[in-house]
């Protein structure tokens, strides 16, 4: 879990992949349970995250 939210991560922040995109990329089954795992590990949404880069 933590290298798939690990490459998640890195591909929220360098890519423009949608973030359904970027769950499946990276093994998820479905968004919900991709924003759930990622708020859990980083303290922010995969929104919020790329909102960050603005």
């Amino acid at each position: 879990m933590e290298m798939r939210l690990e490459r998640a991560r890195h591909l929220l922040l360098q890519t423009e992949s949608a973030i359904t995109d970027v769950a499946v990329a990276c093994g998820f089954m479905n968004c919900g349970h991709f924003s759930r795992a990622y708020r859990t590990a980083y303290g922010v949404s995969p929104t919020m995250q790329r909102g960050r880069l603005s």
